[in-house]
């Protein structure tokens, strides 16, 4: 038989061990609870997070780009640039076979100078055609004064009626005479070509001749802005139409981000709010973007062909994201991008954007405004030299045009 006094210590030193398990076991399932609850909660602040800064990983690095096409055709006979070179707004890219059009300002110059001989001649005949009414006129003033004086002598007998009908002839032939030079003075008046203070004639051998001096300068096409050339691929001697886009230029003055959302995420997206945005190829730095606007017609999913007559025109078209449920379309929201160049956007390039709906839109307009104000200056091309070539005798060679500054 055991111990009275033994059985009665294990009964009384058994419940400590009893009592620190139900304590840890407690203390797991508070645990356990803490940690659902935080995650809950932290699920809970992840949606909220997402559904107040929409963002997208669906988006792309975009500048513009500018077609380099002549305006007149011709052979190419200097290319100055090559491909992904830097060029700066003005400088020369290429050079055209500029004879015949040095030819045609050589004419329209010669037309020019042949049309002021014209009008010196015409005001010569003017003058002349003026001299011979004045005198066309006191004939016919004499002859009229005359025939009246013999007309009135025929009832006494003094002349003959022969005499006096010649006399009528004469004063009746004076005056269609001068009749006859006044139509002569009005049309050499309209053959000279003034209408007011402008001698039309003049004016339009001087257009002809500008738009000889315009084709001219075609022939040497010059960067309209500061970029990248890319996709060179072609050499001197080939043939350029007029039109014919033979390179491109990426417009650094200005980046931007086509980010990809779904429709359900614009409600709180606006014009001026700020953007974070992180590109694929630096995906550790942020970079600053501001919303410059949301799309309002995208292509439809389903539909006819825009390309087809009637159709609504020419829309992006935003591929939509297949899955079970109801689709959301996705519509492009364009993200200006506030940095510098030095930072290697490459259009095309993958990005991912969050938008902050919290920021200051006010400040953010005013930023994007600041950043849009020279993103699209007008420009115009240098004008040639064709008003400086001198005339020169036919078969002799005409000089070289002087380089456009």
């Amino acid at each position: 038989m055991s111990d009275p006094v033994e059985s009665q210590a294990a009964t009384l030193a058994s419940p400590p061990h009893d009592t620190g398990r139900k304590i840890k076991r407690v203390i797991g399932v508070l645990i356990s609870l803490a940690a659902y609850a935080a995650a809950i909660l932290t699920a809970i602040e992840v949606y909220r997070n997402i559904r107040l800064n929409p963002r997208t990983e669906d988006a792309q690095v975009r500048a513009n780009l500018i077609g380099v096409s002549p305006q007149v055709g011709g052979a190419i006979t200097a290319i100055h640039v090559k491909d992904n070179q830097l060029v700066k707004k003005g400088d020369l890219l290429l050079e055209l076979d500029s004879r015949p059009y040095e030819a045609e300002a050589e004419k329209a110059k010669a037309q020019l100078a042949l049309t002021d001989l014209e009008i010196q001649a015409y005001k010569d005949q003017i003058a002349a055609a003026d001299a011979g009414l004045k005198q066309s006129q006191a004939k016919a003033d004499y002859a009229v004064d005359y025939a009246k004086r013999v007309q009135a002598l025929v009832g006494n007998l003094y002349v003959t009626v022969d005499k006096n009908q010649l006399a009528q002839t004469e004063a009746l032939t004076a005056t269609q005479k001068v009749a006859q030079d006044k139509a002569s003075l009005e049309r050499a008046r309209n053959l000279l070509g003034e209408k007011g203070d402008v001698n039309v004639r003049k004016l339009a051998a001087e257009a002809s001749l500008r738009d000889a001096e315009l084709k001219l300068s075609y022939c040497k096409v010059y960067a309209p802005c500061d970029g990248f050339v890319v996709n060179l691929q072609i050499t001197p001697g080939a043939y350029a139409a007029t039109g014919e886009q033979i390179f491109s230029i990426v417009d650094d003055r200005i980046w931007y981000v086509l980010a990809n959302f779904r429709e359900t995420d614009l409600l709180r997206v606006r014009p001026g709010m700020a953007v974070d945005v992180y590109l694929l190829a630096e995906s550790n730095r942020k970079l600053r973007g501001i919303v410059q606007g949301v799309p309002k017609a995208i292509t439809p999913q389903y539909g006819r062909s825009l390309n087809s007559p009637g159709g609504q025109g020419i829309l992006q078209n935003v591929s939509p994201t297949l899955d079970f449920i109801l689709l959301a379309q996705r519509f492009p929201v364009r993200i200006v991008l506030d940095e510098t160049e030095a930072l290697n956007f490459r259009n095309g390039g993958t990005a991912a954007v969050i938008v902050r709906t919290g920021s200051d839109v006010k400040e953010g307009l005013k930023r994007l405004n600041e950043l849009q104000k020279n993103s699209a200056p007008a420009f115009r091309a240098p004008l040639g030299t064709a008003g400086d070539l001198p005339l020169v005798p036919a078969g002799e060679q005409l000089p070289p045009t002087a380089p456009a500054p």
